[in-house]
């Protein structure tokens, strides 16, 4: 149960009414620098500190509520999606980011978005295409190419990770002749 500064328990919904401007306030600021972005332990921390009221649980058992507020204010206003400028402490939007994009989208998890350009098969590369709206739509200066999507630096270097790992993962292609391992050209240095 929350508490506010005077040590009175609040209800969660009084919590997450107080809370949300200044998680919206937090998350326009970012915007407005190209490549911004904060993670929900910074976001938890900050809108805290600005009401005054704090909470004991784990974040991620209500972050998510604040963040579901935030959604709200975006869609009325027809802003993009601030919430994808909100990672997880390893620079991933985590899981919860499809639910996010669907009930912004007024969709439900059933609904597939194949073949849609804005795909959710990556909510990584989801987020930095959204995270580019917003840096956009709120003003940050961009690059004199007007900016392109990235990935956190956390998320990237995880990205590259996995890549790399997958090469010497991939099963080796032996030559059909001699049988031994082929190079990384796919030729056979001893039967060519």
């Amino acid at each position: 149960m929350p508490l506010n500064k005077e040590g009175d328990k609040v209800s969660m919904q009084e919590a997450f009414d107080a809370w949300q401007p200044h998680a919206v306030a937090l998350l326009i600021e970012t915007a407005k620098r190209y490549n911004g972005f904060v993670t929900y332990s910074q976001l938890a921390e900050f809108v805290q500190a600005q009401t005054g009221i704090t909470h004991r649980g784990l974040v991620m058992n209500w972050i998510g509520d604040v963040l579901g507020g935030v959604i709200s204010v975006c869609a009325s206003n027809g802003w993009p999606q601030l919430t994808s400028l909100c990672v997880t402490s390893d620079g991933t939007v985590g899981a919860g980011y499809r639910f996010a994009v669907l009930a912004a989208a007024g969709t439900d998890s059933s609904k597939e978005h194949a073949g849609d350009p804005q795909s959710l098969d990556d909510l990584d590369e989801h987020a930095a295409r959204m995270r580019l709206e917003c840096y956009r739509f709120f003003g940050a200066d961009l690059p004199p190419d007007g900016g392109k999507p990235t990935l956190t630096p956390k998320a990237h270097a995880k990205k590259e990770y996995k890549k790399a790992q997958a090469k010497l993962d991939a099963p080796l292609n032996f030559c059909s002749k001699c049988n031994e391992a082929l190079p990384m050209t796919g030729q056979c240095d001893n039967c060519d």
